[in-house]
């Protein structure tokens, strides 16, 4: 069996979760946290033998804190463990950050038992995996992006998950209108006309 990590914060998924693994009779959860804070704290006390194959993570953990966070630190102290987004957020903008950090998985809390079991088992078996969605939306997001600078790809995912110009400025310490000289490139790149068609059309 393959040990794991469930970084979540409600319990009742984290206990389903736990169970339905562990009656695959392929892994063993040796860990359950609702934040990112007492999983690092667990890994501190782990010996190397003893740390986790996998992780999986949510983004929005308890006492406000990020999963993807969570993510940038266990890159940095451990950076063996593989890491699945297991998440109620399944749009574009989410996938796109997860792939940035070099997330080996991501699938959404809707999808069924039998997808996640195959996001766990291709994670485990060192490919990637990420949500099945449209593979021609797939194939155009891959030609925009492959024209957009570090910055301006951070503002495409932030706006892809919905996020305000002020929360854009705030998170990035730009300005508002960076952010709209940005987002106005990202509309015409897109061959969108405004803001909610592009953020439709990559949903």
């Amino acid at each position: 069996m393959t040990d794991i990590f469930i970084v979540d914060d409600h319990s009742m998924l984290r206990n389903g979760l736990k169970s339905f693994l562990e009656n695959t009779g392929r892994w063993k959860v040796t860990g359950t946290f609702s934040t990112g804070t007492e999983c690092l704290s667990a890994l501190a006390k782990c010996s190397e033998k003893d740390r986790p194959e996998l992780i999986i993570i949510d983004i929005q953990l308890a006492e406000g804190e990020n999963g993807f966070n969570l993510v940038k630190n266990l890159k940095s102290l451990y950076s063996e463990i593989k890491i699945v987004m297991y998440s109620m957020y399944n749009t574009w903008g989410f996938i796109l950050q997860a792939k940035d950090l070099g997330v080996q998985g991501y699938i959404s809390k809707v999808a069924g038992d039998e997808e996640l079991l195959l996001c766990l088992e291709n994670v485990k078996n060192g490919s990637t995996y990420y949500e099945k969605k449209s593979e021609s939306i797939q194939t155009e997001l891959s030609s925009i992006l492959s024209v957009l600078k570090k910055q301006e790809r951070i503002v495409f995912e932030m706006v892809l998950q919905g996020k305000s110009n002020r929360q854009i400025s705030d998170e990035l310490f730009i300005s508002l209108h960076t952010v709209e000289n940005y987002i106005s490139y990202l509309i015409k790149l897109s061959d969108c006309k405004k803001r909610d068609e592009l953020i439709e059309k990559y949903k």
